[in-house]
Formats: structure tokens, C-alpha cells, sequence
């Protein structure tokens, strides 16, 4: 295997790793978010907390998408790559 292709793969497995990380994370995250009606300025704390929570779980989503895009197109380039030191 050329070096440039095992330089790919070991991004891309660190890219995996990172992935895999952020779902746990984000699986945490939602362990914690709770569906409720807030009926009394006492529990307004309650809300605001959730409301965290829903947010770093948004921006959680948002750095998925993103990884996910730049892991598929380096799949893309790793297989593209050993096709053509295989075949070619």
C-alpha cells in the first residue's frame, strides 16, 4: 500500500473515532432532555436548562453533519486511491 493511502486510512479512522465520540456525546446529552410543560415561574430554571441542553444538542448535529460530509469524501478518496494503485 503507498504511504499516501495508509495516510488516509489513519484519518480516516481518527475522523471515526471523533464521530463515534460526538454520538455518545450527543446520546448523553439526550438522557437529559426532558419533554415538560413549565407552569409556575419557579420552574423557569428547568426550562432554561433544557433549552441548553437542546442547544448543544443542535450544535452537536451541526459538527455531525459536517463530519459525516468530509467522511464520506474521504472514503470516496480512499477508495478512488486503492483502485488505482490496485488496478491501475
Amino acid at each position: 500500500m503507498s504511504n499516501v493511502l495508509m495516510g488516509l486510512v489513519v484519518v480516516e479512522v481518527v475522523l471515526t473515532i471523533i464521530g463515534l465520540a460526538i454520538l455518545m456525546w450527543r446520546g448523553l446529552l439526550g438522557m437529559k432532555e426532558d419533554d415538560h410543560l413549565v407552569l409556575s415561574k419557579a420552574e423557569a430554571h428547568l426550562e432554561r436548562e433544557q433549552q441548553a441542553i437542546r442547544h448543544r444538542s443542535d450544535t452537536l448535529g451541526k459538527y455531525l453533519s459536517k463530519l459525516g460530509i468530509a467522511w464520506g469524501a474521504l472514503l470516496a478518496a480512499i477508495i478512488g486511491l486503492w483502485f488505482v494503485v490496485e488496478f491501475l
